[in-house]
């Protein structure tokens, strides 16, 4: 989660993008399964298989990339529901490394 966090490390608040994806291991029925390093839980494989996500629609949900941009819980979330509903959008790199506008909307209103 360090790498997800940035400048909150020493909190045990997350707020960011790797909330919703560092959460969910609470749904695996065999947590044994769950693929480990010597300092903790390998998220990006566990969840790859867990969800059944491809590299690339992993990636636009919840890379660390997303700092740069929309490093938000709700931002994933959003990411999710666009990916449920429109499959991955095309330029969805770029997207993510704030070179074009995102394909959703983070506003309130």
């Amino acid at each position: 989660m360090g790498v997800v966090r940035q400048g909150q490390r020493e909190t045990i608040k997350c707020d960011s993008v790797g909330c919703p994806v560092g959460h969910c291991v609470e749904l695996e029925p065999n947590p044994e399964e769950i693929p480990r390093w010597t300092r903790g839980i390998n998220f990006v494989k566990w969840s790859i298989n867990f969800t059944g996500l491809n590299y690339a629609e992993w990636e636009w949900c919840f890379s660390p990339l997303w700092t740069e941009t929309d490093n938000t819980p709700k931002g994933a979330a959003l990411r999710i529901e666009w990916l449920l509903k429109h499959g991955l959008p095309e330029g969805w790199y770029r997207q993510m490394k704030g070179k074009t506008p995102l394909c959703y909307t983070t506003s309130t209103n």
